[in-house]
């Protein structure tokens, strides 16, 4: 296969990712169907097992794709003058625009991994990547890499990790039963409290 035709059918995997995101956020991964899943990318189903064999496999998709996005991001979060900064408005951006339908799509994901042990092994490489670089971008932040900090680094990316993921899973499973005033409440709570965590200097035990 060429570079060209190459190109073309990753763009074109990449765009049955897209429309296959909402039958697994509707139906599970359990309850979706491979002909399910090809009538929502608009193909037939032999021609759909041509780019994933398995629903397994897409999965697998979604997770790299997404691990590949989150590392450009945190590139240029660890690139930027002011990584806090950066890495602040990133937050505000996921909290603010996260679709209820992504909720539901990680949770089946995190169900999947009980299963699968490429797909564990995926999910762990994940969340440690996102840890790692959010202590990457903390220690720019505070241009603090002594043992200590970095102590107070790794708790902090946890509880970042927590608060985001907590409230994506909180968001999607009370759904309408909370107001779009709450919400905003919430939201505005947590990223108060992943501000603080972010820009208060560390207070390492030699102080």
């Amino acid at each position: 296969m060429d570079v060209s035709a190459s190109h073309t059918a990753s763009k074109r995997a990449s765009d049955i990712l897209d429309q296959v995101k909402s039958v697994f956020a509707l139906n599970g991964f359990e309850g979706a169907s491979m002909q399910d899943l090809a009538q929502a990318a608009q193909m037939s189903v032999g021609n759909f097992y041509r780019y994933f064999s398995s629903k397994d496999a897409i999965i697998t998709a979604l997770v790299k794709r997404d691990l590949e996005e989150i590392e450009a991001l945190f590139e240029a979060i660890n690139a930027a003058p002011e990584p806090g900064k950066m890495f602040m408005t990133l937050m505000r951006e996921r909290i603010e625009t996260l679709p209820c339908e992504d909720a539901a799509l990680w949770s089946e994901v995190q169900a999947a991994s009980y299963r699968s042990p490429e797909i564990a092994t995926l999910m762990r490489t994940m969340d440690e990547t996102v840890r790692c670089n959010m202590v990457k971008a903390l220690v720019r932040t505070h241009s603090d890499d002594s043992p200590g900090a970095l102590q107070i680094y790794e708790t902090r990316a946890h509880l970042m990790m927590l608060l985001i993921h907590g409230f994506a899973q909180r968001k999607y499973c009370a759904g309408k039963d909370v107001s779009i005033e709450q919400w905003t409440a919430l939201g505005e709570l947590v990223l108060s409290t992943l501000h603080d965590t972010i820009f208060t200097p560390p207070a390492t035990p030699s102080e």
